[in-house]
């Protein structure tokens, strides 16, 4: 069972790292260019992968192939359930935006030999150890919460109470009119809708072999919990082996390489943005400990 974790793992992570690579949302201007708003590459790309995404795992559940993996929200105890949430994913955006990568594309950017992309990745490491060694203190628990009360709803159908048959037509004319309202700037060999279905391709991957959604954020914590166990804090603990995240991280940057290698899919990393040492290190923890903060972040 263990041989079979780590192949389906990294098999999981190679063909989600073909296809990061393919969309080409690894690259530090298209990801900039989305945040000043001049060039919607980026969203049009996850906005397909979302809706796609959705649609195989609907599609696997209601073949009674999967049991849908709902992620739990992240609740610090401060002002809402979703607390962690809205401040680690704020937190990941101001990363995003100093550092020109997000937690899984810096992998693809270290892959495909970015210079500024091994101190966003270090940074990210830093900030996932500071989440890792500080969170017993940051998450706040209620005096008067009930332990026997029932678990708040999990799924927008279940808050909403909409079929989620409606939900789901919804966010496919929701995808449809923001590929019509928005446009993609440059010339790649892939177009954005043609990415976002890659990459819900590779959600489906993950879902058939893992039976868990797509995410690598989590690589962090499981390194950081390894280096603060060999610096002598055992309080953090270490991850079940195998490591899968770690496998998967593996998988991503082996599958960006193999696809870059075989193709005409080469990225000329000179060209490109190239982010300042203390910026990227800096844009790196904030994106790190905000992504562990809100539970996870692909």
């Amino acid at each position: 069972m263990m041989l079979a974790d780590v192949l389906y793992s990294g098999s999981t992570g190679a063909v989600f790292g073909m296809a990061l690579t393919a969309s080409r949302v690894h690259l530090p201007s298209v990801i900039i260019n989305q945040f000043e708003l001049t060039d919607s590459r980026m969203m049009q790309v996850f906005a397909v992968a979302m809706g796609s995404s959705a649609a195989a795992m609907f599609a696997l559940e209601r073949l009674g192939v999967i049991n849908r993996p709902v992620r739990p929200h992240s609740s610090l105890g401060r002002f809402s359930s979703y607390d962690g949430n809205f401040i680690g994913g704020a937190l990941v955006g101001v990363g995003m935006a100093l550092t020109g990568a997000c937690p899984g594309t810096v992998l693809i950017q270290l892959a495909q030999g970015f210079s500024s992309a091994k101190n966003t990745a270090i940074g990210a490491l830093l900030g996932a150890g500071t989440y890792v060694r500080f969170k017993h203190v940051l998450k706040k628990e209620s005096p008067n919460q009930d332990k026997t009360a029932s678990p708040s709803p999990r799924t927008i159908s279940d808050v909403s109470k909409i079929p989620e048959t409606v939900l789901y037509l919804l966010l496919a004319g929701g995808v449809a009119g923001f590929l019509f309202l928005t446009s993609a700037k440059g010339h790649h060999a892939v177009s954005p809708v043609a990415g976002g279905l890659l990459l819900g391709a590779a959600q489906g991957a993950s879902l058939l072999l893992t039976a868990a959604p797509l995410g690598v954020s989590t690589v962090y914590e499981q390194l950081s919990q390894y280096i603060l166990t060999a610096l002598g804090n055992e309080r953090v603990g270490k991850p079940k082996l195998p490591p899968k995240s770690i496998i998967f991280a593996l998988g991503m940057v082996a599958g960006s390489i193999a696809l870059t290698n075989n193709t005409l899919l080469g990225q000329f990393p000179g060209l490109e943005l190239q982010t300042p040492f203390w910026q990227a290190l800096a844009g790196g923890y904030v994106m790190g400990f905000g992504a562990r903060l809100a539970g996870g972040f692909m």
